[in-house]
C-alpha cells in the first residue's frame, strides 16, 4: 500500500467517526458535509485501486504487529531493549530414560536437566515476564515447573520447548528492567523416508544393509535404508547453532566413536513450522558395529561406530551436548518397534587335555580375551536386532579339563530295544552290574542302571535323546557323578545283550572333535553328548559356547544345537580355534548362535536365493562390509517371537534403557 492511500484510508477512518456524531446530534452540518465530502473521495480513490477497505485495515493491523514486534527487541517507551541473549535447545530427548520428551513433564528428573540452562545470580529476586513466544520455554526450579512473573529463587533454570524466540522482560525489585531474547533451537532427526524420528519415544538403529552410494548434496533425496538417520537443526532466522559433531557412547556412557566435519545444507523446516525458523541437515548417518562398516570409503565420511543400549549424542562445536537418541533394535517391523534384549551366554574354553594348554589363547588369560573379542564381535553383529549379551568384561569364561569317561549310553546307534543280558560296569575302580529284560527300551534299561548306581552311593541323571533319522528309538544317556557331586569315571567291562549296545563316552580332544552327520545331527555323537552334558548348567534358558582345539575330520569350524529338534541338547553351540580365527570373514559365533537365537536349523539359501551379504548363509566367506554380516527385519521379528520373553523357551530378556551419564568435552 503507498502512503499516500494510507493517509485516505486514515482520513475515512476520522469521517466515519464524525458522520456518526452527527447522525446523533452531536455534530454540526457543516462538519458533516465536510466529513461526507473526505469519505466520498476516498471511497473513489480505493475503488480505483482495487483494494477494499477491509484489506486496508488488514494491513494496518500487520503493520502495528510488525511495529510491535519490533519495539519488543528494541525497546519501547512501555518495554525495555533486548540486551541480552541466551540460546536454549528444545528438550525433546529422553535423558531419563522414561519413554517421553524431558521437556514434557510435569517434574524434571536430575537425570532429565543437562539440557537445561541455569541462570546467573544475579536474576535471583526479579522477575521474568514473556512478551513474546512463551511457548517456546519455561522455568523450572529444582525440577518443579516455575510460574513466570513470580520472584526467581536461586539456581532456577531456563529449559527449550519448541523452537523459536521468546522475548523475556527481566524486572529487579529495584525497579530496573532489562529485556532478554531466548533463542530456542530444535535438535531433531528425520529417517531416510523423510519421516520425524521422535528422539524420545524412538530409538536409532545399527545397520543393515551393504554400503550404498547417496547423493550428498541433496538433502532431501529418499532413500532406501530404514536405519539412516538425519540430523536436523530448526534456529530462529538469523541465530543459526554453528558447526555440529555426532558422537557415540556406548551402553556404560563411555565415548565409542565421533564424527566431525559434518556438512548442514539448507532444507525444508516442514509444512507446519514457523516461517520465522531457518533449518538445515547433515548428510543421512550410519550407525556401524565395527571398523570394517565404518571406513568403507563409500560411506567413511557418514559414519559411526554405535551399541545396543548406549547413544547417539549430538553437540555443538564447544563439544556441549545438544540432543541425543538411545540405540536398540529396529524402529519398524510387522510387530512393532523391537526395543534392548540381552542373551544369557555361558562362555566356555576346554584344554587339549587335563591340565593342558587351552584350545585358543595359548595361556587362560588368553583364551579368555580371545573369547571374549569373540563374544563382542557377536554381540555387535546381533545389535543389529536390539540384542546384547550384556557387558562382556563381567562375562565368566571357564577354561576346564576334558570331562572323565562318565557317560553310559544305551542304544547310542540306533535305539533298538533289549534282548536279555548283563551289562558289567567299573566305576571308580568298583565293579557295578545290572540285568536287561527281553523288550526292554533304552529308558527303562537306563531305570535300571540308575537304580542299580544310587544304591551303590552315586549319583546317576537319566537324559533322553532325540531318535535320529535311521533310529527304531531314542538313546538314553546316564550321567554318572561321584555323592561330592563330581563326575565319576566309568568303564565298560562287558555287555551280553545283543540288541542295545552300551557304551561309555570319552572325549579326546587331541583328534579332534567327532561331530555329527546328517543322520545324528539331532542328537550328537556320543563325544559331543559327552563334552556338553559335563559342563550342561541345566537352564535351557542360557546358551553354552564352547571352544574345542579342532573339529575331527575337518572341513567345519562351528556347529549348534537347537532347541526344536527335542534332544537333551539343546541351545548349545560350539567352535573351535579356526572358527576364532575366522572371525571378520565368517563370522563362525554369531553365525552359530543365529540357529539357536532363531530356532532353525536351516539356511536361508537352502531354500531360496543366494544372499552371501545375510550372516545366516551358509557358505559366504568374506570379510568387506558386503560379507556374511546382515540380518533381515525378518530375522529380528523371528528372533524375538521364538526365543523372546513369551516363547516356550525364553533366551531373550527385555533389557530396560536406563539413564546415561554423558561424557563431557
Amino acid at each position: 500500500m503507498s502512503p499516500r492511500l494510507r493517509r485516505r484510508s486514515a482520513s475515512a477512518g476520522s469521517s466515519r467517526i464524525s458522520l456518526d456524531a452527527v447522525r446523533q446530534g452531536r455534530a454540526p452540518s457543516s462538519s458533516l458535509r465536510r466529513a461526507a465530502s473526505r469519505f466520498a473521495f476516498a471511497l473513489l480513490a480505493v475503488a480505483a485501486s482495487g483494494v477494499s477497505v477491509q484489506g486496508i485495515a488488514s494491513a494496518q493491523e500487520r503493520g502495528a504487529k510488525n511495529v510491535r514486534s519490533d519495539l519488543s527487541l528494541g525497546g519501547s517507551a512501555t518495554q525495555p531493549q533486548v540486551t541480552e541473549r541466551i540460546s536454549l535447545i528444545a528438550d525433546l530427548d529422553d535423558d531419563d530414560a522414561d519413554d517421553r520428551p524431558d521437556g514434557e513433564g510435569a517434574f524434571v528428573s536430575p537425570a532429565a536437566r543437562v539440557d537445561l540452562v541455569t541462570l546467573d545470580a544475579r536474576f535471583t529476586g526479579a522477575t521474568l515476564s514473556p512478551t513474546r513466544g512463551r511457548e517456546h520455554a519455561r522455568l523450572v526450579a529444582n525440577g518443579k515447573l516455575f510460574g513466570w512473573g513470580e520472584r526467581l529463587p536461586p539456581g532456577v533454570q531456563l529449559q527449550g520447548l519448541s523452537p523459536g524466540r521468546t522475548v523475556l522482560v527481566a524486572r529487579w525489585p529495584n525497579g530496573r528492567e532489562t529485556g532478554i531474547s531466548v533463542d530456542v533451537h530444535g535438535v531433531t532427526m528425520r529417517d531416510g523416508q523423510r519421516r520425524p524420528v521422535d528422539m524420545a519415544s524412538q530409538r536409532a538403529s545399527l545397520q543393515r544393509t551393504p554400503p550404498a552410494r547417496v547423493d550428498l548434496d541433496d538433502v532431501d533425496q529418499v532413500i532406501d535404508d530404514p536405519d539412516v538417520l538425519r540430523v536436523v537443526l530448526r534456529s530462529p532466522e538469523g541465530t543459526p547453532l554453528g558447526p555440529i559433531t555426532v558422537e557415540s557412547v556406548s551402553a556404560e556412557g563411555a565415548p565409542l566413536d565421533t564424527t566431525a566435519d559434518l556438512r548442514l545444507l539448507r532444507t525444508s523446516c516442514g509444512p507446519e513450522a514457523s516461517s520465522e525458523l531457518a533449518c538445515v541437515a547433515t548428510a543421512p548417518l550410519r550407525f556401524v558395529v565395527d571398523d570394517v562398516d565404518r571406513r568403507h570409503p563409500l560411506i567413511a565420511a557418514r559414519s559411526i561406530k554405535a551399541e545396543v543400549g548406549g547413544a547417539i549424542v549430538v553437540r555443538d562445536a564447544k563439544g556441549k551436548k545438544l540432543q541425543a537418541i538411545r540405540v536398540a533394535g529396529p524402529r519398524r517391523t510387522e510387530a512393532g518397534p523391537i526395543g534392548r534384549y540381552r542373551l544369557a551366554i555361558r562362555p566356555i574354553v576346554m584344554r587339549l587335555s587335563p591340565g593342558g594348554a587351552p584350545s585358543v589363547g595359548g595361556t587362560d588369560a588368553g583364551a579368555i580375551a580371545a573369547l571374549r573379542q569373540e563374544l563382542a564381535v557377536a554381540s555387535g553383529i546381533w545389535g543389529q536386532c536390539g540384542i546384547s549379551f550384556g557387558p562382556l568384561s563381567q562375562m565368566d569364561v571357564k577354561v576346564v579339563n576334558p570331562p572323565p569317561p562318565y557317560l553310559v549310553a544305551l542304544g547310542d546307534d540306533v535305539g533298538l530295544p533289549a534282548s536279555g543280558g548283563e551289562v558289567r560296569l567299573r566305576v571308580e575302580g568298583k565293579p557295578l552290574s545290572f540285568s536287561t529284560k527281553k523288550g526292554w527300551s533304552t529308558r527303562q534299561a537306563a531305570l535300571e542302571l540308575a537304580r542299580v548306581a544310587e544304591k551303590a552311593g552315586l549319583k546317576a541323571a537319566i537324559s533322553e535323546n532325540a531318535r535320529i533319522s535311521s533310529g527304531a528309538a531314542p538313546s538314553v544317556d546316564v550321567a554318572l557323578r561321584r555323592a561330592d557331586g563330581q563326575l565319576a569315571t566309568a568303564e565298560l567291562v562287558s555287555s551280553s545283550d545283543p540288541t542295545m549296545s552300551v557304551s561309555v563316552g570319552a572325549v579326546d580332544l587331541s583328534d579332534g572333535l567327532q561331530h555329527f552327520g546328517d543322520t545324528d545331527s539331532v542328537a550328537g555323537t556320543i563325544e559331543e553328548r559327552t563334552l556338553v552334558k559335563s559342563v550342561d548348567d541345566g537352564d535351557p534358558r542360557t546358551i553354552e559356547v564352547i571352544v574345542v582345539p579342532f573339529f575331527g575330520g575337518g572341513g567345519r569350524i562351528g556347529e549348534s544345537f537347537i532347541g526344536s529338534d527335542g534332544s537333551s541338547m539343546r541351545n548349545v553351540v560350539i567352535i573351535d580355534r579356526a572358527g576364532v580365527r575366522a572371525r571378520r570373514t565368517s563370522l563362525t559365533l554369531a553365525h552359530e548362535l543365529g540357529h539357536v537365537i532363531l530356532d532353525e536349523p536351516g539356511h536361508p539359501d537352502d531354500y531360496g536365493i543366494d544372499t552371501p551379504t545375510l550372516l545366516m548363509d551358509s557358505d559366504a566367506s568374506d570379510g568387506s562390509p558386503f560379507g556374511p554380516r546382515r540380518l533381515t527385519v525378518d530375522d529380528c521379528v523371528r528372533a524375538v517371537r521364538q526365543s523372546g520373553p513369551g516363547s516356550r523357551i525364553p533366551l531373550l530378556t527385555e533389557w530396560k534403557l536406563s539413564p546415561l551419564k554423558y561424557p563431557t568435552r
